[in-house]
Protein backbone atom coordinates (compact mmCIF):
# COMPACT_ATOMS: atom_id res chain seq x y z
CA UNK A 1 0.00 0.00 0.00
CA UNK A 2 1.32 3.43 -0.92
CA UNK A 3 1.80 6.01 1.82
CA UNK A 4 -0.78 8.48 0.42
CA UNK A 5 -3.40 5.72 0.09
CA UNK A 6 -2.64 4.56 3.63
CA UNK A 7 -3.00 8.10 4.96
CA UNK A 8 -6.37 8.42 3.21
CA UNK A 9 -7.51 5.14 4.78
CA UNK A 10 -6.16 6.20 8.19
CA UNK A 11 -7.98 9.55 8.01
CA UNK A 12 -11.26 7.98 6.92
CA UNK A 13 -11.24 5.38 9.71
CA UNK A 14 -9.87 7.53 12.53
CA UNK A 15 -13.24 8.63 14.00
CA UNK A 16 -14.31 4.97 14.34
CA UNK A 17 -10.89 4.03 15.76
CA UNK A 18 -11.16 6.78 18.39
CA UNK A 19 -14.55 5.45 19.53
CA UNK A 20 -13.25 1.88 19.72
CA UNK A 21 -10.08 2.94 21.53
CA UNK A 22 -12.08 4.91 24.11
CA UNK A 23 -14.34 1.92 24.65
CA UNK A 24 -11.46 -0.56 25.02
CA UNK A 25 -9.03 1.56 27.02
CA UNK A 26 -6.54 2.03 24.18
CA UNK A 27 -7.09 5.77 23.71
CA UNK A 28 -3.63 6.75 24.96
CA UNK A 29 -1.93 4.27 22.60
CA UNK A 30 -4.01 5.53 19.67
CA UNK A 31 -3.23 9.16 20.56
CA UNK A 32 0.51 8.36 20.41
CA UNK A 33 0.03 6.72 16.99
CA UNK A 34 -1.98 9.71 15.74
CA UNK A 35 0.82 12.05 16.85
CA UNK A 36 3.44 9.89 15.09
CA UNK A 37 1.51 10.00 11.80
CA UNK A 38 0.92 13.77 12.12
CA UNK A 39 4.65 14.26 12.67
CA UNK A 40 5.45 12.39 9.44
CA UNK A 41 5.48 8.81 10.68
CA UNK A 42 4.32 5.96 8.48
CA UNK A 43 0.58 5.78 7.86
CA UNK A 44 1.18 2.36 6.29
CA UNK A 45 2.50 1.12 9.63
CA UNK A 46 -0.40 2.70 11.52
CA UNK A 47 -2.94 1.07 9.19
CA UNK A 48 -1.28 -2.33 9.60
CA UNK A 49 -1.34 -1.97 13.36
CA UNK A 50 -4.84 -0.54 13.81
CA UNK A 51 -6.90 -1.41 10.72
CA UNK A 52 -5.81 -4.68 9.11
CA UNK A 53 -7.99 -7.10 11.02
CA UNK A 54 -9.36 -9.12 8.08
CA UNK A 55 -7.88 -12.52 7.27
CA UNK A 56 -5.37 -12.66 4.41
CA UNK A 57 -8.13 -13.69 1.98
CA UNK A 58 -10.23 -10.65 2.80
CA UNK A 59 -13.83 -10.52 3.93
CA UNK A 60 -16.16 -13.14 2.45
CA UNK A 61 -19.67 -11.98 1.80
CA UNK A 62 -22.67 -12.95 -0.27
CA UNK A 63 -23.03 -9.32 -1.26
CA UNK A 64 -20.32 -7.36 -3.00
CA UNK A 65 -19.15 -5.03 -1.55
CA UNK A 66 -19.86 -6.20 2.01
CA UNK A 67 -23.18 -4.79 3.14
CA UNK A 68 -24.33 -3.82 -0.36
CA UNK A 69 -27.46 -5.95 -0.14
CA UNK A 70 -28.73 -4.35 3.07
CA UNK A 71 -31.97 -2.54 2.37
CA UNK A 72 -33.36 0.47 4.18
CA UNK A 73 -36.47 0.23 6.30
CA UNK A 74 -39.78 0.82 4.54
CA UNK A 75 -40.78 4.46 4.69
CA UNK A 76 -37.31 5.70 5.63
CA UNK A 77 -36.45 8.93 3.83
CA UNK A 78 -33.63 8.78 1.29
CA UNK A 79 -30.36 10.37 2.31
CA UNK A 80 -29.60 13.34 0.12
CA UNK A 81 -26.32 15.17 -0.03
CA UNK A 82 -26.17 18.86 0.75
CA UNK A 83 -23.74 21.18 -0.96
CA UNK A 84 -21.71 20.50 -4.03
CA UNK A 85 -18.19 19.59 -4.87
CA UNK A 86 -15.55 17.46 -3.33
CA UNK A 87 -13.18 18.33 -0.54
CA UNK A 88 -9.57 17.14 -0.32
CA UNK A 89 -6.74 16.73 2.14
CA UNK A 90 -5.78 20.16 3.53
CA UNK A 91 -2.09 19.22 3.61
CA UNK A 92 -2.14 17.58 0.16
CA UNK A 93 -0.58 14.46 1.65
CA UNK A 94 -3.25 11.93 0.68
CA UNK A 95 -5.79 11.22 -2.02
CA UNK A 96 -8.88 11.16 0.21
CA UNK A 97 -11.86 13.18 -1.03
CA UNK A 98 -15.23 13.63 0.64
CA UNK A 99 -18.40 15.64 0.25
CA UNK A 100 -20.47 17.53 2.76
CA UNK A 101 -22.63 15.43 5.08
CA UNK A 102 -26.43 15.37 5.06
CA UNK A 103 -26.48 18.47 7.30
CA UNK A 104 -24.16 20.44 5.02
CA UNK A 105 -21.09 20.25 7.27
CA UNK A 106 -17.69 20.39 5.63
CA UNK A 107 -15.85 17.07 6.07
CA UNK A 108 -12.94 16.98 8.45
CA UNK A 109 -9.45 15.62 8.05
CA UNK A 110 -9.20 13.34 11.05
CA UNK A 111 -5.51 12.68 10.50
CA UNK A 112 -4.61 16.35 11.04
CA UNK A 113 -7.73 17.46 12.96
CA UNK A 114 -8.62 20.29 10.55
CA UNK A 115 -11.43 20.83 7.99
CA UNK A 116 -10.84 19.50 4.47
CA UNK A 117 -10.52 22.11 1.70
CA UNK A 118 -12.50 22.47 -1.55
CA UNK A 119 -11.04 21.02 -4.70
CA UNK A 120 -9.88 17.77 -6.14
Amino acid sequence: MREDAALARWCENLPRLREEAARTGAAARLDREIARVRDGGSAVSACRKWLDTEPAGGVRSWAEPPGAAIAGLPGSPPVTSVGAGAYRCPRQRCSRTAGRDEHGHVPGCAAFDVPMVPGR
